[in-house]
């Protein structure tokens, strides 16, 4: 075997194609320096061949003046694969280790079509006679084009506008724990309306006639006369007699010798007084009227004869003899009982 070149070189394969479809007799193989390109005719497209191994990299070496500064560097094949940016024709010159590569279109060329942009735009109003300003702000492809407008002059009054929801009011507060017949009350801590029960009264509950337990000549005493049930209410509530009567005659044979008197009590015989009817220290019959009357003082705050949040209440008629030892009678015809609900103010 003759050997021609003694070197290693890199060679260059590169297909040609065939034009009048005739096979190739001859195929050049062009030596420069140590590398080879040989000219070989196209083949049919073959299979994807496996996947290769990763390029070989570049160690980027920076700006360089020209080539001809490059060339004075003395490159040799310890210096393979650095490249440099020549800065008067704006290339990129790669060292192989034997010669220099010029890529003259590495900069200012078109590149790959990148994804597109997802622009959004919010708008906001500035002070009247400020300048209309844009600030684009993001990274692609998510940018936000932020758009500020001039307040204008305030323009005539308009025309009155519908009714809005009252829980719509910047005033209201939470109306959460509003039931039905709820009001709105001032709240001074919080300033803001808060819904509180109706100040109104609940009811009215009655009884009256044969609700009540008469009789002649009696000697009891205090002696329950009757009892009302009223239901449980869903806020806390006072118990309020509004009116009602009953028949009493005290058997004395003058008067002021003794006295029997009604009480209207809440929950037992001897529960809070909420409710009073004075008798006569006389012979006569008479009818006696009830009206509201409480043991202790009464604020809209107290809890004295108060009512618990669904909570049944029993209310209780008893005479109690006052004065004297002289035995009564009750008469029931006529006889009435009637109790409202009042609210208790703040309370849920």
């Amino acid at each position: 075997m003759t050997i021609v070149y003694d070197s290693d070189i890199t060679l260059t394969l590169r297909g040609v194609t065939d034009p009048v479809g005739l096979p190739y007799t001859v195929n050049p193989l062009e030596l420069v320096d140590r590398g080879g390109l040989l000219e070989i005719r196209d083949g049919a497209p073959g299979a994807a061949g496996p996947q290769g191994d990763p390029a070989w990299p570049w160690q980027w070496m920076g700006d360089i003046a020209d080539l001809a500064t490059l060339q004075t560097l003395g490159l040799g094949e310890a210096e393979a694969h650095r490249a440099w940016r020549v800065v008067d024709e704006n290339s990129v010159i790669l060292w192989t280790g034997l010669h220099f590569v010029r890529f003259t279109i590495a900069f200012q060329a078109p590149g790959h079509q990148g994804p597109p942009n997802i622009l959004s735009g919010v708008a906001t109003i500035g002070d009247p006679g400020t300048s209309a300003t844009a600030v684009l702000t993001g990274t692609p492809p998510n940018q936000v084009l932020e758009v500020q407008f001039p307040r204008g002059a305030e323009g005539p009054q308009g025309d009155p506008g519908e009714p809005g929801a009252i829980t719509d009011a910047e005033d209201v507060g939470d109306l959460g724990t509003a039931r039905q017949g709820s009001v709105l009350a001032w709240n001074e801590a919080g300033s803001e309306w808060r819904p509180i029960p109706s100040p109104k009264l609940g009811g009215p509950w009655a009884i009256a006639g044969s609700q009540f337990t008469g009789g002649s000549n009696l000697s009891a005493s205090p002696k329950t006369i009757a009892t009302m049930t009223i239901p449980a209410q869903p806020i806390p509530w006072r118990p309020v007699v509004l009116s009602g009567s009953i028949g009493l005659q005290a058997h004395v044979p003058s008067i002021n010798d003794s006295r029997p008197d009604v009480e209207i009590r809440l929950g037992a015989a001897d529960g809070p007084m909420i409710g009073y009817g004075f008798g006569a220290a006389a012979s006569n019959h008479t009818q006696v009227q009830f009206f509201p009357r409480w043991d202790a003082p009464i604020s809209p705050d107290s809890t004295a004869g108060t009512v618990a949040a669904n909570t049944t209440a029993q209310i209780y008629v008893v005479v109690r003899r006052v004065t004297g030892t002289r035995n009564y009678s009750i008469i029931t015809t006529g006889a009435q009982l009637v109790v409202g609900a009042q609210p208790l103010e703040g309370q849920p």
